[in-house]
């Protein structure tokens, strides 16, 4: 298995538990706008070697899900700006930086690894 992108979740936002219920995370490296912080995952400067394809696997601290569908700007944003949303359990985006994976949503904390494999 080769990894794809690599990074730790520093800090959770507090509102994030809402965008959780809705079977979405957002991810963002310290680059986050002032106005997403509260409803992010904000995590370290991630390490990028290559595009997510659907296929790939998600690992979230011990849980993996297979992604379903890649939009069309997340691979941008993801390595641009360690952001990009991810929907759980659906394979049909809302946005054009969203990748879509299999599984219900987790519980997170800060410590957890995020990571793209292939």
């Amino acid at each position: 298995m080769s990894t794809i992108y690599s990074s730790v979740i520093k800090e959770l936002g507090k509102d994030l538990e809402e965008i959780l219920q809705a079977d979405m995370l957002i991810i963002f490296n310290d680059t986050v706008p002032d106005e997403l912080k509260d409803v992010s995952a904000i995590h370290e400067q991630g390490e990028w070697k290559g595009e997510v394809q659907v296929g790939d696997e998600l690992i979230l601290g011990e849980a993996n899900y297979r992604v379903t569908f890649v939009g069309e700007k997340a691979n941008e944003t993801l390595h641009d700006l360690g952001h990009c949303t991810i929907k759980f359990g659906h394979d049909e985006p809302d946005l054009p930086g969203t990748i879509c994976v299999e599984g219900e949503t987790p519980k997170l904390e800060p410590g957890q690894l995020i990571k793209f494999v292939r």
